[in-house]
Parts: structure tokens; sequence; C-alpha cells
């Protein structure tokens, strides 16, 4: 998911626009930024306050006191709010993130759904804040190759194909409609600190070379989009997490890892139960490292190499 802004230079923390600001502006600060906490769980933090005071301080007072009375009229999926949250957030996440959790998810959680998902040979995935959306297609590649090492996949010229009547879809969700742009796109530079700078060669099987869509763009920069025989399991739409209501059920994995660290717990216990909802018995979760498990009564802790994963019980989410 869109990550909240909180990097800055000395001098974002130096000077306050807020001294300079009378009361009515500072109280209209303050109320938009619980407008963006109640809305999306974000707690935006005194570094974001001081950035938007930076961008405010050339209006007037009472026009910004208006505009905020007018934005807390508004519902969350208002085009306004979302304009807002693109501009307090940033969006970096990159392939084959935390290598370790990589190898356990391979090597102790899909072992675990395949077994109990045997009669039914499905699995139904869910990347929750998956920003520009290579966790969701890290997910769609693992399972495919892991069903492929298991003889319930198998290599055409078309890629890997499910067999022996396996099915499988991952959905990735976010807020912002920006990064889901890319998601769906699939198209990924190796620019700097891009995408797939930390790509083991294998993992670069599911990507292929492709011009730069922008003719402008620099000739030193390559390109690569996810082959269509991936991108075929994977679909994204867009997803509030301050939503109760799940966009999928029956879900048999569900990754969260990078954005409740930014939440307060009330907030985290919230999410983790829209999850508990989402995620049917036996099915698994797996949060952040530094995610602690605050819906503990609709899960089991398990724990490997890569950290701790949480399955489902049978205890009905009624919250």
């Amino acid at each position: 998911m869109a990550t909240p802004l909180y990097s800055s230079t000395a001098a974002d923390s130096a000077a306050d626009p807020f001294s300079k600001a009378g009361r009515g502006f500072t109280l209209a600060l303050n109320s938009l930024m619980s407008g963006v906490e109640s809305r999306f769980g974000i707690k935006p933090g005194g570094l974001v306050e001081r950035k938007l005071g930076r961008i405010m301080e050339a209006v007037p007072a009472a026009a910004v006191e208006a505009w905020v009375a007018s934005m807390n009229t508004l519902a969350a999926d208002h085009p306004e709010w979302q304009s807002l949250v693109e501009c307090l957030t940033v969006h970096e996440t990159y392939f084959y993130r935390e290598p370790e959790l990589m190898e356990m998810t391979r090597r102790d959680i899909l072992p675990h759904l395949e077994q109990i998902r045997q009669s039914g040979r499905r699995l139904r995935l869910w990347s929750a804040a998956c920003s520009s959306g290579e966790e969701a297609y890290d997910l769609a590649f693992l399972t495919l190759k892991y069903l492929q090492s298991r003889q319930k996949a198998m290599w055409s010229e078309f890629g890997v194909r499910l067999t022996d009547g396996w099915s499988m879809s991952v959905l990735g969700t976010d807020i912002s409609n920006q990064v889901l742009r890319t998601a769906r796109d699939g198209v990924y530079s190796n620019i700097a600190m891009g995408s797939i700078r930390d790509m083991p060669p294998e993992w670069k099987e599911m990507l292929e070379s492709v011009p730069p869509t922008d003719p402008r763009a620099d000739r030193s920069e390559a390109f690569y989009a996810v082959r269509p025989w991936v991108r075929s399991y994977v679909n994204f739409s867009r997803f509030n997490l301050m939503d109760s209501r799940p966009p999928c059920e029956d879900i048999d994995l569900a990754f969260c890892r990078n954005v409740l660290i930014y939440f307060e717990d009330s907030v985290k216990r919230q999410v983790q139960t829209m999850l508990a909802r989402a995620i049917a018995p036996g099915g698994v979760l797996v949060l952040g490292s530094a995610v602690r498990l605050l819906a503990t009564e609709y899960f089991s802790s398990q724990f490997g190499a890569g950290g701790s994963w949480y399955i489902r019980n049978d205890v009905k989410v009624t919250a």
C-alpha cells in the first residue's frame, strides 16, 4: 500500500510554518490530518503536517479553513481525498523483497496450503496494500513454480500452466490509483534502486525485455514486463484497508506487510479483523516483521526462518 511520507531534510524540522499561521489555520490543518487518519488509517505525523503547512501558508487562512471544512464532508473515495493521499504518500517496493520470507513461503506456507486444499485444488491469494504490484506478481510466480515442483503444473511453450485440476488466482489491492496503473501495466525498470534490484537470476524468468513506452526515456534505462503467463493469474483493484468488508472471501494466503506499521494499534486490530473475515479456515496471514498480531482470537502463530505466519482458525468474525 502507499506508505506515509516521513523522510525530510533538516530544514523540514527546523521551520514550522504553523508558528506563522493563525489559530484557525492550525486547527484546520489538524482537522485535515484527523480526516486522513479516520478515512485511511494513516497517522501522518508532524513532518507531513509541516509539509502541508508550507504548501498552504501562501493561501489565505479563510480559504484553507473553508476547503478543509468542505473536505470533511466528503467520503474517503472522493477524488479530492484520493489526490491528497497521493501527495502525502510514497510507493517504494521491489520484487523478491525479504528473501527469507519468500523462501519460508515456498518451504513452509505453500506445502501447508497444498495439503489442506488438496480436495478443492484451488488457491486464492491476496496481496493487500500491494503498491505497484511487485508482491502480487511475486506470489503468483512463487506459487506457480512451487506447484510445478509438485507435478501440479507444467512448463509449456506459453509458460507454466496448472494441471491436475488445480486453479490459482492472486488479487492485488491498494488505495492508490496511481500505483495500481503501474501494477496493471506490469512494466518495471532497472533504474538505480528500481523494482528488480534484488531479483535472483531464477526470478527473472517471469520478465521479458520491452522497449520504453516513453520515447523520451533515458536509453541507458532498461524496461521489463511481467510475462503474460504470470499476469494471467493476477488482478488488481482499489481497496481501502479501513473498509470492514474485504474485497474477497475464502482467501488461502493474505500478505499485508508494508503498511500496518504506520497505523495505531486500534486501527491495526481493525484491519487484522477484516483480514480474518477474508481468510478461510486453515488459510494463512503474513504480516510485516515489525507488526504484532493483535487479532489473536482468529489465528494460531507459526514460526519459521523468515518470521511469523498465522493460520486462520474456525472462530467466526462477528465484529
